[in-house]
Formats: structure tokens, C-alpha cells, sequence
């Protein structure tokens, strides 16, 4: 349980920014992740492209599930799929940071 001095942190969803709100929620700071850095994880994940497959043709975000592993990456997390075939039970919870959920509407 939180102390009652504690604010929890969140951004709302904003254009197709998702995964930076997502981000940001997680670390529970503005200030973790930009847009411009996620931009950034894109061309590095495809230098080459003139259409990033990364990230919206419009470079206005909607950026995949890549770009979001690498920048937990970036600053030394790692990330692993969990879906409902999985046991609940197995499950460290002393060893995670947080939950990135992808729940469709």
C-alpha cells in the first residue's frame, strides 16, 4: 500500500503516443522517455528505411512493440511476453518493476 503522500504518476493517451505514455506511467515521470527518443530507437532499429516499419508513416508515433522493448532496454530493463496460455503462478513478483498491458477495445 502506497503512504498517503504518495501521487501516483499518470499520462493520458495523447494522439498515437501510447507507448511513450505507457513509458512514462511505468517509470512514473514525465521526464523518462520523449518522443524525440523514441524516434531515435526507430532509425536505430531500421537505419535504412525511408519508411520506418517502426513507428506511423506519419512519424506522429504508433510506434510497435520493438520500440518499447528497446527502450526498457536502454535503461537496463528487460521485457518478456506473458499471455493468458501462461501460468499467473509463475510469476516473480519480487523481481518485477511493472506490467505493460495491450488490452484490446
Amino acid at each position: 500500500m502506497l503512504p498517503e503522500s504518495t501521487s501516483i504518476y499518470h499520462e493520458k493517451q495523447s494522439k498515437e503516443l501510447c507507448a511513450l505514455h505507457a513509458l512514462n506511467n511505468l517509470f512514473q515521470s514525465k521526464e523518462a522517455f520523449k518522443q524525440m527518443e523514441l524516434d531515435a530507437i526507430c532509425f536505430s532499429l531500421s537505419p535504412n528505411n525511408y519508411i520506418n516499419p517502426h513507428r506511423s508513416i506519419l512519424g506522429i508515433g504508433n510506434y510497435d512493440v520493438n520500440v518499447l522493448i528497446a527502450a526498457l532496454q536502454n535503461k537496463g530493463y528487460s521485457a518478456f511476453w506473458f499471455d493468458k496460455r501462461k501460468d499467473p503462478k509463475m510469476l516473480k513478483l519480487d523481481k518485477i518493476f511493472g506490467f505493460v498491458m495491450n488490452i484490446p477495445s
